[in-house]
């Protein structure tokens, strides 16, 4: 028989043990993990790495990697991530202008391939959301076509710690005047900001700083001399971030951070639980004291032999030899059920979700979770209203400025308006002269959170007239309330229509089409009986 090498000394103490301190030996054979996992919480529990109260030295690098590996990996955040782009940019969303100048620039951005905005809006949407920052470069080139191209928020840095690779206005703290950027992971290069094209005089003010450097701004310049205008530069960076008035900004995912990786590391002891609760021990008891010290003399491959630690198949037979007992136990483990309430209501709270779409599972009446609708509709209005001011007056608005410096493209359009009341009530029309962003209008998806039935009810009139008409109101803006957007386009749009295809018939009666269906889909009226005819004689 094999043995291993024990020393001599020790084999004779172990068969000379005392049957006393023999029956305090015990030990346990490894079952689910193995020394290869490393990676522990604090109670020794295999789990990935967390953020504990020691964050606040994270660089903001690292806490926008973290968000952006939990929006890639827990189901929550994705969930929670992809809705808010979708509610914004999603189907229904478009921008468009009625003034046909305005309107061909438009199409030209969102479909050229060099741009593509139609598919990358919503992943720019997405990254702002994941990271509270993004930053767009636009790249103007002679003919008036404005290349944009999506710049990842990590790259912008600077040279030195401390430094958030931008460079701002001294006077004017949150006015970025040059972007530090870090390319291909070594070389750095200077591209201003949007309003140094705006605003030629900014250069002289930036080059007070220190951080500024000439020799990094060579891919940022041409010699055309239609670029001169802006001191050679000719592209330019546009960025939106979601912060409190802070030069850099990380997202809200940020506070759901720390709660998550709670919420996951639960989890996974459910699931240690889970296992647990359903597996099963063998309990071997060798009631003869000498061959349990034979037992253990043994090499590790003739104990293998033994049966003792070989591997228990289900519904197999086992012999034991005299002197041994075998016993499976269970461990009736208590089942774990909605103990993580608490938590998940933390992250839910983060990420401005609520728990039922965020986790696909109503576990709440249906009057609560419709309660529930309300305050994230206002959300999403106010997510929209926020993007709305940018998109239009920041990120449109750079582009027309930059097509119209280098081409032949108007700065303004004359636009006829109403601005007052004559002494005989009629409306006073004057000449204004409006910039293109100003004549464009975006369209917001529809969500089915709103309650559009009693909304057009209200709006359009049903026991009163129309809204429009009774207080005078707008038309857009009753179309804007009930999710249409647009409104100049879609007047052109059912113009075109008109004039293509064959008039619609539609009559409209002095009884109300709903008090129509309601009489169609009522009881039958009863049959009226006929008189019995007079017998004749």
């Amino acid at each position: 028989m094999k043995r291993d090498n024990l020393p001599d000394e020790v084999r004779d103490e172990l068969l000379n043990i005392s049957d006393a301190a023999l029956t305090r030996i015990s030990f346990s054979v490894p079952w689910q993990y193995g020394d290869s996992l490393a990676v522990t919480d604090e109670d020794g529990f295999p789990a990935l790495p967390g953020l504990n109260k020691e964050d606040s030295t994270l660089t903001r690098e690292t806490l926008q990697n973290l968000c952006f590996s939990k929006a890639q990996r827990n189901p929550h955040v994705n969930t929670a991530v992809r809705g808010e782009s979708g509610r914004l940019t999603g189907f229904g969303f478009s921008v468009t202008s009625g003034e046909w100048e305005i309107q061909k620039v438009i199409d030209e951005i969102e479909k050229d391939p060099r741009n593509r905005l139609y598919y990358y809006l919503p992943k720019y949407m997405i990254r702002l959301i994941i990271e509270g920052e993004l930053f767009l470069c636009l790249t103007c080139h002679d003919s008036g076509f404005v290349e944009i191209d999506f710049i990842d928020p990590s790259t912008i840095q600077s040279k030195s710690a401390g430094n958030d690779g931008i460079i701002y206005h001294p006077s004017k703290t949150l006015f970025p005047l040059m972007y530090n950027i870090r390319s291909n992971g070594k070389d750095f290069q200077q591209i201003p900001s949007i309003f140094c094209a705006r605003y030629p005089d900014l250069l002289s003010v930036a080059k007070k700083d220190d951080s500024y450097d000439p020799k990094l701004q060579g891919k940022s310049k041409s010699r055309k001399q239609i670029f001169r205008q802006f001191n050679g530069y000719y592209k330019f960076i546009v960025s939106l971030e979601k912060g409190f008035l802070t030069k850099r900004s990380i997202s809200h995912l940020r506070t759901t951070l720390e709660w998550v990786n709670h919420y996951e590391n639960l989890k996974k002891y459910e699931i240690d639980h889970k296992k647990s609760a359903g597996a099963y021990l063998w309990i071997f008891r060798i009631t003869d004291p000498k061959s349990f010290k034979i037992w253990l003399t043994l090499s590790d491959e003739d104990r293998a032999k033994t049966g003792i630690l070989a591997k228990k198949t289900p519904g197999s037979s086992l012999v034991l030899p005299p002197g041994m007992e075998v016993e499976v136990v269970n461990p009736n483990l208590s089942p774990i059920r909605d103990e993580d309430t608490d938590v998940l209501g933390m992250i839910s709270s983060g990420l401005n979700e609520p728990e039922d779409i965020m986790t696909g599972r109503a576990s709440s009446s249906f009057a609560s979770v419709k309660a529930s609708r309300g305050p994230m509709s206002d959300r999403t209005a106010d997510e929209a209203s926020y993007f709305k001011n940018w998109y239009i007056n920041d990120f449109w608005g750079s582009i027309f400025f930059l097509r119209s410096a280098v081409s032949k493209f108007p700065a303004t359009f004359d636009v006829k308006e109403a601005i007052g009341w004559t002494q005989s009530q009629e409306p006073k029309f004057k000449t204004i002269k409006r910039r293109p962003e100003e004549l464009i209008k975006i369209s917001f998806p529809v969500s089915e959170m709103i309650d559009l039935e009693s909304r057009a009810r209200a709006l359009l009139g049903v026991k009163h007239g129309p809204i429009a008409e009774t207080l005078g109101i707008s038309n857009e803006t009753v179309a804007e309330r009930m999710g249409f957007g647009g409104y100049e386009k879609e007047r052109l749009k059912k113009a075109t229509e008109d004039d293509k295809y064959p008039e619609l018939v539609y009559e409209t009666g002095s009884v109300d089409s709903e008090q129509i269906q309601e009489g169609a889909e009522g009881e039958p009226k009863k049959p009226t009986l006929k008189p019995k005819p007079k017998p004749t004689k």
